[in-house]
């Protein structure tokens, strides 16, 4: 006699039914969240990246932005679009890339003062640490000290000792109130400890013919203007900032070598983009960047400039930030410095 069936419970079988499909029904909801995501890694870049910089055209932002740009371009097969976005010091250009969808699709050049500035101390209408994602570091230019033909001394270490044999009494020029020139000074100043007075210019190259001229005794400056003076015997460099001694001075000591152990100061210079920009589109850009410094022809135009690429991931690039951070907002406090922002 053939077993008849066994009776169903509907009730059983439902609960059953809903226990099994649970776990499906949360893995679907996972590989929902995650696969847009991945997917948007996989096919990024779709479209051009617009690369933002901060300054106008043919100034050392620029030309490393353009050269930058150039290489990404041949590495992400799709264009990277320079865009010019002046003013506040920076500030204009960088506010706009904060304010892009985070999309990895417009990215920023930045400076000392628009990555590592303090928003209560300099009027910035964006934080650089809550606004922005770092991405990755590009290059980084040391500055040159460097004094009047007439002003007694021909090392930094003179330099120091005629300052504290007049304080008060010795001019420094700087390109503008807040840049890193004007800071590299004033750590300078800081660890040398001496009195000199700050006279702000409205650019490099007028405080420069100044300290030709004689107005002015000495600058901490860009090397590339200050160069064919030096060049010529209209200016006398002390010493360099960076952490090396640069091709385009190669007798010129840097400032750690002339008896301040330690000192750097440089004008560095990293791409970043909106706060909360995918991790793996973060990534991936990161690599790109890194790629694109290490070419030969981005080194070249790096050492025409006196600089050089700048190579670290991306643990490294916040640490280097944090202490940029503090070093500035220190150095602004400490000297009770107004920005001109």
């Amino acid at each position: 006699m053939q077993t008849p069936p066994l009776a169903v419970n509907p009730h059983r079988q439902a609960r059953r039914l809903a226990a099994f499909a649970a776990p499906l029904v949360i893995a679907s909801a996972w590989l929902g969240a995650t696969i847009p995501a991945t997917a948007q890694a996989q096919s990024f870049p779709a479209n051009p990246i617009r690369l933002i910089i901060p300054f106008p055209p043919g100034g050392a932002t620029d030309v490393i932005g353009r050269q930058l740009g150039l290489e990404m371009s041949k590495r992400l097969n799709q264009p990277v679009v320079v865009e010019n976005r002046p003013g506040a010091a920076g500030i204009v250009g960088i506010k706009a890339a904060s304010l892009a969808a985070a999309d990895g699709y417009t990215i920023a050049l930045c400076t000392p003062n628009t990555a590592a500035g303090d928003p209560a101390l300099e009027k910035m209408s964006y934080n650089p640490a809550t606004d922005l994602t770092a991405i990755a570091p590009v290059a980084a230019i040391p500055y040159v000290v460097f004094v009047n033909p007439g002003f007694p001394a021909n090392t930094l270490q003179d330099l120091i000792a005629e300052a504290k044999r007049q304080p008060g009494k010795i001019n420094f020029a700087s390109s503008g109130t807040g840049g890193p020139p004007h800071l590299a000074s004033e750590l300078l100043k800081s660890r040398a400890a001496i009195d000199i007075l700050h006279i702000p210019y409205k650019g490099a190259v007028p405080a420069v013919n100044d300290v030709v001229g004689g107005q002015i005794q000495m600058m901490t400056g860009d090397v590339n203007t200050a160069l064919p003076f030096i060049q010529s015997g209209r200016l006398k460099a002390l010493a360099v900032t960076g952490r090396e001694r640069i091709p385009l001075l190669p007798s010129v000591p840097t400032v750690a070598e002339s008896g301040l152990a330690g000192f750097e100061a440089e004008g560095w210079f990293g791409v970043f983009g909106p706060a909360k920009l995918p991790a793996d589109i973060t990534a991936l850009l990161a690599r790109m960047i890194a790629e694109s410094v290490r070419d030969p022809e981005f080194i070249r135009r790096m050492e025409a400039l006196g600089g050089r690429p700048m190579a670290m991931d991306r643990g490294q690039f916040d640490q280097y930030l944090a202490a940029e951070r503090r070093t500035r907002a220190t150095l602004i406090r400490d000297n009770k410095i107004v920005l001109d922002n």
